[in-house]
């Protein structure tokens, strides 16, 4: 299991989260080479789901999870709390395509698009989860040491 600073207790299939990185480039290269923002909304809820505490509820882990067991891999657990922030960041974008193309604004669309989908990509290929090693970055900057807290609640 990765030894990420953990945020829930609960673990996560890092193949399933590859594999399902992989299956949003679909959707989400159909809002964008089709300019309609419907596939991206998909994706925004997907996300949400994910993200928010409904994982077994969204339609892509669902789909991932059945093609990691049909294709016979062995699990690989990972902490679920990095993987919950990047799904959130991935709702972010994915919210972010979908109204653009709403009002009618292609270029947010697209340059919202490209980093997303280049995240998608390095997950899903190469295992490096950029919202991930964002969560972390976040972890090291902005945690207080537990010695400081109860040093602070002493002397107040």
């Amino acid at each position: 299991m990765s030894r990420a600073c953990p945020i829930v207790n609960a673990s996560v299939d890092e193949r399933g989260a590859r594999l399902c990185a992989l299956i949003v480039l679909f959707p989400l290269g159909v809002s964008l080479a089709l300019g309609s923002p419907w596939p991206a909304l998909f994706l925004a809820g997907d996300f949400a789901l994910r993200g928010f505490g409904g994982r077994r509820l969204s339609p892509l882990a669902r789909l991932s999870r059945t093609l990691v067991t049909s294709l016979g891999l062995s699990p690989r657990p990972t902490n679920a709390g990095p993987k919950a922030f990047a799904a959130k960041l991935g709702f972010g974008f994915s919210l972010t395509v979908a109204l653009a193309f709403l009002v009618g604004n292609n270029t947010l669309a697209i340059s919202a698009g490209a980093p997303f989908g280049l995240c998608a990509v390095l997950e899903g290929a190469f295992g490096f989860c950029v919202g991930c090693r964002m969560y972390q970055l976040s972890q090291r900057l902005w945690r207080r040491p537990e010695g400081l807290v109860e040093e602070t609640i002493a002397q107040g």
